[in-house]
């Protein structure tokens, strides 16, 4: 039903004019996710459908079955499916379209008298929220880079994988950025250990690097960036109240 009150409001506006709707292009999105949720669901169940049509009509004996590779793989466990099983790609689009549908109550939130000027206040500091990420992610990526330059030689020789690679790895796996974001990341809201930089080597030099970059990184983007965002935001709700 919504789907179809969606395509009879892109008929009747237009295109272009549908586009320039933020709300629509929130709606579209949100039911292009639910769509392709259910689809994905509807190939698994098809997928493992016709993985138990083979099996009833071949397998006469099931005290030893023996089944071809892409026949047993829909008997495995969860914990042994492919990463991109279409089960799991549907549980996480749905998740997702699940977030997006609760935004829709956003829609309404300005005729509100409490509600409204915080949604306000939100909308008119966009702009300034663009402008702090840019210095964001232009002292977030300068960390990383240094942070992972820093301890990629020392894979295997830390307290944690900070900063080097996944601890889920092989020990010969090259060195990725990914755990360096992740740490980083986390370390905005408290989650990073501080002995993500110790190593297990007596290379004191590289550690005090590690632990005044470590230190530098939090008190510029949660003591200095964090706060500036915040005294942003609390200036642009005052001035619309």
């Amino acid at each position: 039903g919504m789907i179809w009150s969606e395509c009879k409001e892109i008929w009747s506006q237009g295109p272009k004019e549908y586009l320039f709707e933020l709300w629509n292009m929130l709606d579209f999105g949100m039911l292009a996710i639910f769509a392709a949720s259910f689809i994905a669901r509807f190939m698994a169940f098809w997928h493992a459908s016709r993985a138990q049509n083979f099996v009833d009509a071949n397998m006469k004996d099931l005290t030893s079955p023996t089944l071809e590779p892409n026949i047993k793989y829909y008997t495995l466990a969860r914990i042994n499916w492919d990463p991109s099983d279409p089960q799991i790609i549907s549980e996480g689009l749905y998740a997702i379209a699940v977030v997006l549908s609760f935004s829709r109550i956003a829609y309404i939130l300005p005729a509100n008298e409490s509600f409204g000027p915080l949604q306000i206040s939100l909308g008119r500091t966009v702009k300034d929220i663009f402008k702090f990420m840019v210095i964001f992610i232009m002292v977030f990526v300068a960390f990383m880079i240094g942070m992972f330059n820093l301890y990629s030689y020392y894979l295997g020789a830390k307290q944690n994988e900070a900063f080097t690679t996944n601890i889920l790895m092989c020990s010969f796996s090259p060195p990725t950025v990914e755990e360096s974001f992740k740490t980083l990341f986390w370390a905005i809201f408290g989650l990073s250990e501080v002995k993500s930089v110790v190593i297990n080597y007596k290379h004191k030099f590289i550690e005090n690097i590690g632990y005044v970059l470590y230190g530098v990184y939090n008190v510029t983007m949660v003591i200095v960036l964090l706060n500036m965002l915040i005294a942003m935001i609390n200036s642009s709700f005052q001035e619309i109240e």
